[in-house]
């Protein structure tokens, strides 16, 4: 009816001789249609008169808006064309109820699902890189003292990280069949490092068997990201060059503490929990002479070693803004996405 723009005197006669249909379809189809209503709206000093003969007429579903609407309510479906819009209601109260609402939770249900997707998209961006690095070292250690885990030490301590880890049997299987043939490069290990936002920096490992090819990449996000390339140390001896050894393990600090005085470490931390409020286990933190030694006397201790690896530790921490550390994150996340890149550090708070 809104549709075909009746001029007023036309539309309340179409109305009215339309009802008759309307209340029969109203009784047959009750079962499925309940609290059917029709509400039509004026236009003009007109409807007003048209609005009193409803009244006194026996069209009790007949009524005014607020607003120059015409509109087919029923309990059962939904939709708008035109100017007329049909809506499910239940009672009079429920058609107050503002429509914002349900927008409000399918955009609540929308972001909640989008937070999940790309928590579990960091999840396995993150499980991919593990297992392309462990890849990477076993290739450099095949190399380096041949395929045969019992012949070579480090390739075995290498293999036992990856287990420890998670890595996939399979995914180690491939390795070593891959780092056996001709045709593989050899990877080398490099450091770029970098100024970032607020006064922080980076310090770039790499792992890559194309150096030139890892500079270009990791250039082309410092021209994205607006950082700068540092030359070699200007942005390293804000760090130290140590060991790093993780655990997993529910024991206490104090427990972990005393375990790791005895293997040799220097220092520890707690990681963060997990989601469940699982304890994350420890840092411990070793000269670079002794990490391979820290770790063997704490597997020996019955602990489980994740990983042994050196890192780059801040020495004195930087405050940042929120916004550059927002940029600064940013950044970190493309430049983890290269494949070459083996890790990033940063002295940022």
């Amino acid at each position: 009816i809104a549709k075909m723009r009746f001029s007023t005197p036309s539309l309340l006669l179409l109305c009215a001789a339309a009802l008759p249909t309307v209340t029969a379809v109203h009784s047959s189809l009750s079962p499925f249609l309940a609290d059917l209503r029709i509400v039509t709206t004026g236009w003009g000093e007109d409807m007003e008169k048209g609005l009193a003969f409803a009244s006194s007429s026996a069209v009790p579903a007949l009524r005014r808006t607020d607003a120059n609407k015409c509109s087919l309510q029923s309990s059962s479906t939904a939709f708008a064309r035109g100017e007329g819009v049909m809506a499910a209601t239940e009672s009079p109260a429920r058609m107050q109820r503002p429509t914002a609402t349900n927008g409000a939770s399918s955009l609540f249900m929308g972001r909640a699902a989008a937070v999940r997707a790309n928590k579990k998209g960091k999840t396995d961006a993150a499980k991919a890189k593990l297992y392309s690095r462990y890849g990477k070292m076993v290739t450099m250690a095949v190399k380096a003292g041949g395929a045969d885990p019992v012949s070579n030490a480090q390739l075995s301590k290498i293999i036992d990280q990856a287990k420890s880890a998670g890595v996939p049997k399979a995914n180690l299987e491939n390795a070593l069949k891959k780092a056996t043939s001709k045709d593989t490069a050899d990877y080398k290990e490099s450091q770029m490092e970098i100024y970032a936002h607020g006064g922080i920096g980076f310090v770039i490992d790499i792992l890559t068997d194309n150096n030139n090819r890892a500079a270009g990449d990791i250039r082309t996000v410092v021209n994205k990201k607006n950082l700068k390339l540092a030359e070699p140390g200007s942005v390293a001896f804000n760090f130290d060059h140590v060991g790093r050894v993780q655990v997993q393990t529910d024991a206490d600090e104090d427990t972990m503490t005393e375990a790791a005085v005895d293997a040799g470490a220097d220092d520890l931390e707690a990681m963060p929990e997990d989601e469940d409020g699982k304890s994350g286990g420890f840092n411990i933190y070793t000269d670079k002479g002794d990490l391979m030694a820290v770790a063997d006397a704490l597997k020996e201790a019955g602990y489980t070693v994740t990983d042994a690896v050196f890192i780059w530790k801040p020495k004195a921490p930087v405050e940042v803004t929120e916004e550059e550390e927002e940029m600064n994150l940013e950044a970190i996340d493309m430049l983890e996405e290269l494949d070459d890149v083996d890790a990033v550090f940063t002295n940022m708070a």
